[in-house]
């Protein structure tokens, strides 16, 4: 037999049809793949060289099914369903009984018939679900050679007659009234050109109804033209007349209907009402009613309309009572609670609003705690998931922390590229510190040292600097040491910088505040310094400054992006403050005029105390040179403790910087005054100045000032010497010599919480001709611009212990220690607590001396106070609130003050 040829080219051709099938056009694109078919044994009536295709020829006949996108029975499923049963056995009714225990929609079965050299494929295909003889399919080729063909053809067939007749041509949807049907067809599975069968039937019918729409959806299949047309008669759920809540105290009825997505008109939506109650559910969490029930009613009058009733059983309104930390040993528990932004509620709670469970800061505070480890020595320490266990009675947050070993800080070693000797670079990294103060591990000052250690090879130019870090740890000795691997790739230098987005501000202005330009090596202080120089302009609402490559790593391009804002501004206002009581005040002001930098303005204020209008104008840079001036007019009057003072003047100053943040100024003033309303009991030196005078000064300041920011300071100083000489060789009434300097020091404390303290002090003395220092250039403090919690200019000397004649001191000193934390950065709100003291004094006193004034004498010869306050820079412009309590007595007034000012644009 194996040398009989046609057995042989038989062979062959069945191998080379089954291993190498040829790539078709297949009409799976255009064929639902759901279709299944069961591909049933056929009879093979041929010589015996060709019985083992009762074996091959189903086969083949599935891969070819399968290649035109139908979904074939494995073939050992088909043989459990037969149950024995051979070709000679099969007939429409038990192939389709087959098809059935098989899970397919079709079978197909048959006969190969050969005659001579003629194949014959005669096949039946029968439909699962239908009834009847089936379809009888046959296809005839001349050759052995020719049976793939033949397959192919049986296949094409059968492809042919499916569509024929079960292809989807049309889809209606009838019966919505409120719905429209397109929402519907949008959403159905089932499409035009698919082939329609009993699944696919069946599984767009589940979906329209679970759209959620409809009480009851049946299917229609009528014959048409171009197959079958399927129509979904649906009958749709009560429209929804009126949604309504019922059990809401906690909120607000209106706001639950709001929130929630099924309105008035809609239909009653099961997954929709599903997604409301819990939204409600959400929206009660938030207020701390965590068991919070919520259900819903339908009142439906039989006639296609409901009412809605959303019933809300609010449950006790509960707060987080206990937070756990389970697990810690080592440390402290309460020192890992302060580190947490969910709060134990407490005794302030109603005001801080602590014991609250936000439950979006869970995993913040797990962050936060493993943090807090690694800050404290434990490289492995591990923190769970949080826990809520919401009790009858509050709330328990759980933290599960799983501590480890804890470490000591061991050496700090550098390696790699290496500019500065290690001792240098030690310098710059401050972890090291732990090492010399035998302290443990500290994993959170890995990303400053990483930043000042980039920061410094960019300093060099060293742009691209990449630093690493890898920990050393001995686990016998406890001991990690830190290994910064430094590469510094190649020195940059700036080609070209660019400026794009300004339409307003001229490119001149803003080169002049770069410290980098064409030419200069990288520099990162420098580019940080640019930023800071560009965003206190105030001209901008956005400034970015970019590195971008130009193709040669030795150069980068600086692009400057900056988006203009408005800088000018009118506004005008009625306002209230404890000093002036009711006034009225306005401003006109531009910062940017002609986008050249200038700055000119014109303000006023009328008040119950003072009265104050002034303009000026300053070029900041004459003709682009370090060189600026301004100058400046105004008409004053103001009252003061025992005396008025009304005057007119101006002034001319010059500025020039020295250094980075150093500047200078200089110029000259002339202002025409007069002291009038002088009080009885006034002192004799008051009296004596009443009338007419003329200051004639020149001034002197010197000025350092390092703050990150003019507007919200966060960091820095700012140091003010001033000298001012008045009379003498240049004329006027007013002969004096006059010093002022102070101090400013900002700098964060913990989380968002600045320090700030000021330290003020003036000095006044005779000029060369010894005249008396005028009244004018005395020092009288007191009230918001010094020591809060005293009266305006209350803290002022007096003739003697027990007089009530003031006199104004020729030498003062105040200091303000501040804690500043901004409530609300959205809204400008920043809340502070204060300590105040100072006290000026005469010639014949010294500084901080303890002098008796009406009687009684401040220890440490300052008069001090203590308070908070809320300042908020509002749309309406600026307010302020400070309470002030004064510690020591003066004068017999109250020791409890009130500063506020506030203002209303009109």
């Amino acid at each position: 037999m194996l040398n009989n040829p046609a057995r042989s080219l038989a062979t062959c051709v069945i191998a080379l049809l089954l291993l190498t099938v040829p790539t078709l056009v297949r009409a799976a694109d255009n064929l639902n793949q759901d279709v299944s078919i069961a591909v049933l044994p056929f009879e093979v009536n041929a010589g015996d060289d060709l019985t083992y295709l009762k074996d091959s020829l189903p086969e083949l006949l599935s891969d070819r099914l399968r290649e035109a996108g139908f979904t074939v029975i494995d073939a050992a499923v088909v043989s459990d369903a037969l149950g024995g049963a051979t070709p000679a056995n099969l007939n429409p009714e038990s192939a389709r009984g087959v098809a059935k225990r098989a899970g397919a929609e079709f079978a197909v079965y048959g006969s190969l018939n050969q005659i001579g050299d003629s194949l014959t494929l005669d096949a039946s295909l029968v439909d699962a679900l239908a009834s009847g003889a089936g379809k009888r399919i046959s296809v005839s080729k001349e050759g052995l050679i020719n049976l793939l063909p033949a397959v192919d053809s049986l296949v094409d067939r059968m492809r042919m007659d499916l569509l024929r007749q079960d292809v989807v041509a049309e889809i209606d949807v009838a019966g919505t009234q409120v719905l429209d049907k397109e929402v519907v067809l949008m959403r159905m599975t089932l499409q035009k050109g698919d082939i329609l069968t009993a699944r696919t039937l069946n599984t767009a019918l589940k979906n329209v109804y679970d759209l959620g729409y409809f009480d009851d959806v049946q299917v229609e299949v009528a014959d048409v033209e171009d197959g079958k047309k399927v129509i979904f008669n649906v009958k749709e759920k009560p429209r929804i007349q009126a949604v309504s809540v019922r059990g809401s105290d906690e909120i607000d009825a209106e706001d639950i209907i709001e929130a929630v997505s099924t309105k008035k008109g809609g239909v009653v939506n099961p997954k929709v009402l599903s997604d409301d109650i819990r939204v409600i559910r959400e929206m009660y969490r938030k207020e701390g009613h965590y068991k919070a029930k919520v259900t819903h009613e339908v009142a439906d009058d039989g006639n296609g309309v409901a009412r809605l009733t959303f019933v809300i059983d609010e449950g006790p309104e509960l707060y987080i009572e206990n937070v756990i930390i389970d697990g810690a040993e080592q440390m402290d528990p309460d020192d890992v609670k302060d580190v947490l932004a969910l709060k134990e509620r407490g005794f302030l709670s109603w005001i801080d609003n602590t014991g609250v469970l936000k439950e979006e800061l869970l995993e913040r505070d797990a962050a936060a705690i493993m943090a807090f480890y690694q800050s404290k020595g434990f490289l492995t320490a591990k923190v769970g998931r949080p826990e809520i266990d919401i009790k009858d009675d509050g709330i328990d947050v759980i933290y599960k922390v799983w501590e480890g070993d804890r470490y000591k800080m061991g050496e700090t070693l550098f390696k790699g590229d290496l500019i500065d000797e290690p001792a240098k670079l030690l310098e710059v990294t401050s972890i090291d510190a732990l090492n010399e103060d035998d302290e443990y591990f500290d994993r959170t000052m890995l990303r400053g040292d990483i930043e000042s250690l980039t920061n410094h090879y960019n300093n060099y130019g060293y742009a691209y600097a990449d630093v690493g870090v890898k920990l050393q740890d001995n686990p016998e000795t406890k001991i990690v040491d830190v290994v910064y691997n430094i590469e510094k790739h190649q020195r940059v230098h700036i080609r070209r910088v660019l400026i794009e987005g300004n339409t307003r501000t001229r490119d001149n202005v803003i080169m002049r505040e770069m410290r980098l330009a064409d030419g200069d090596r990288f520099h990162g202080d420098k580019l940080q310094r640019s930023h800071r120089r560009l965003s206190n302009l105030d001209y901008f609402e956005k400034v970015d400054i970019s590195p971008v490559p130009t193709g040669n790593p030795e150069e980068m391009d600086l692009v400057v992006k900056v988006k203009d804002k408005s800088t000018g501004s009118i506004s005008g206002g009625v306002g209230f403050s404890t000093y002036d009581g009711v006034f009225f005040g306005g401003t006109i002001k531009e910062t940017n005029l002609f986008g050249r930098g200038y700055t000119v303005g014109f303000e006023g204020q009328i008040g119950g105390s003072s009265t104050l209008f002034t303009t000026y104008f300053t070029n900041p840079r004459i003709n682009d040179t370090d060189l600026g001036f301004g100058v400046t007019l105004h008409k004053t009057d103001k009252e003061y403790s025992q005396y008025d003072i009304s005057s007119t003047g101006g002034n001319l100053n010059f500025f020039y910087p020295i250094g980075e943040y150093t500047t200078i100024k200089w110029g000259y003033g002339l202002e025409f005054y007069s002291i009038y309303d002088v009080d009885s009991d006034a002192s004799e030196e008051v009296k004596d100045d009443e009338g007419d005078h003329t200051a004639s000064t020149l001034n002197g300041t010197i000025s350092r000032d390092t703050r990150d920011k003019f507007m919200g300071t966060t960091d820095g100083t700012l140091t003010t010497l001033k000298m001012t000489y008045g009379g003498g060789a240049i004329g006027g009434t007013d002969h004096f010599v006059k010093y002022i300097g102070s101090f400013d020091w900002y700098t964060p404390v913990f989380e968002k919480v600045i320090f700030h303290s000021k330290f003020w002090a003036g000095y006044v003395h005779e000029n060369l001709n010894n005249d008396e220092i005028p009244t004018a250039q005395r020092f009288e403090l007191g009230g918001v611009g010094s020591v809060r919690g005293y009266d305006n200019y209350a803290i002022v000397p007096t003739e003697s212990g027990s007089s009530s004649s003031t006199i104004g001191g020729n030498k003062a000193f105040y200091t303000n220690l501040e804690l500043k934390r901004p409530i609300s950065e959205e809204l400008g709100i920043t809340a502070l607590v204060f300590f105040d003291a100072g006290n000026s004094w005469q010639e014949d006193e010294m500084l901080f001396d303890s002098v008796t004034r009406y009687g009684e004498e401040p220890s440490l010869g300052l008069y001090k106070s203590v308070g908070a306050g809320l300042n908020w820079y509002s749309p309406m412009g600026p307010v302020g609130f400070v309470y002030g309590y004064a510690l020591d007595e003066l004068d017999n007034s109250s020791r409890h003050k009130v500063e506020l000012i506030m203002g209303k644009p009109f």
